[in-house]
């Protein structure tokens, strides 16, 4: 397989200026430039990537953290983020922390020691430590599906939780539903804690929530905690005519639980969820949801680290991504 000498032996110049033309530089001629292009065809040669690297100081390979892999949300949410930095010559190295402190700090100083071009970061915990990491880091970086914290110069690219569970609710109300329930995420989940928010400043706009009113349950993030809050829920407001779901995973557990105890959705019991995951849709499920945009996210979190990285002085302007309501079979206006 031809290499750089050899194409600098067929045209009669030196290694560096056939560098210099791959890369495009100012001081050498376009008439050189295209002479090289043309003997990189012919010789079929292709330029070593660790070689292009030393040229560029690049390393060409960008870090993406990951707190649950096993989580359908993350993985798409993965897959566009690859999808996007692979077109543009980028390898990517996932790190999955699987929600644990102590994995992400690694993490991140793996990315120091193996000098990523630069970090796309879901991270769980931002603590001072791991704010100080970050600080330290001579690599632009991304949050992705997480804001910013305060002091940290980095943009960030996340939906309006509290916007799109306002809506939630506001459409389960407009169906005419008064009692609804909510299951929600850990309560040390950002995301859980503003759809929360959300869903409490809606009902207590409307007047449908109480001081005493026992119609939010914690949950988790999966279809098994979905089904043992819908079971706590259930037994304390049996005159629930709705419920909103923190997430998919707990809307989906939620069906389920009802589905055992053979109460009909929606004739008895609409179901709203948050996400839009693929197996909302199957036809055994059809749940109606908030559709995170997750193709669009990673896709925009990708695009503003290779903006970064091309022009490290820049910090672009983080992305707040509106949710949209999908619907389909699992929520019914109530017969007034």
């Amino acid at each position: 397989m031809a290499n750089i000498k050899d194409v600098a032996k067929h045209l009669g110049i030196s290694v560096s200026t056939v560098s210099r033309a791959m890369n495009n530089h100012p001081d050498v001629r376009e008439e050189t430039k295209l002479q090289v292009m043309e003997a990189i065809r012919a010789l079929n040669y292709r330029p070593n990537a660790i070689a292009r690297g030393l040229i560029n100081k690049k390393t060409y390979t960008i870090g993406l953290m990951i707190p649950e892999i096993s989580d359908p949300f993350f993985a798409g949410l993965a897959n566009a983020v690859e999808d996007t930095l692979s077109k543009k010559g980028y390898q990517v190295v996932y790190g999955n922390t699987n929600r644990d402190p102590e994995k992400e700090k690694q993490f991140l100083s793996n990315a120091i020691e193996r000098q990523f071009d630069g970090l796309i970061i879901t991270p769980d915990f931002l603590d001072d430590s791991f704010k100080e990491l970050i600080s330290s880091l001579d690599m632009p970086v991304v949050f992705l599906r997480r804001r910013t914290p305060p002091g940290l110069s980095a943009p960030y690219v996340d939906v309006d939780h509290y916007e799109a569970a306002t809506e939630a609710v506001n459409y389960l109300i407009g169906m005419g539903h008064r009692q609804i329930g909510f299951i929600g995420m850990p309560e040390s989940s950002f995301t859980g804690i503003q759809r929360l928010l959300g869903y409490k400043d809606t009902m207590w706009k409307h007047g449908l929530l109480s001081d005493d009113s026992n119609i939010v349950m914690s949950g988790g993030r999966n279809i098994d905690s979905g089904r043992k809050a819908m079971s706590k829920l259930y037994e304390k407001n049996p005159n629930i005519t709705a419920v909103f779901a923190g997430n998919d995973l707990l809307g989906i557990g939620a069906l389920e639980w009802l589905a055992q105890h053979k109460i009909a959705v929606p004739d008895q019991i609409s179901v709203i969820g948050f996400d839009n995951l693929e197996y909302t849709e199957l036809h055994w499920i059809q749940l109606t949801t908030m559709e995170q945009p997750r193709t669009e996210m990673g896709a925009k979190a990708a695009e503003l680290l290779l903006q970064m990285v091309s022009d490290k002085e820049m910090t672009p302007k983080s992305e707040l991504i509106k949710a949209k309501l999908i619907v389909r079979q699992t929520c019914k206006a109530l017969q007034i």
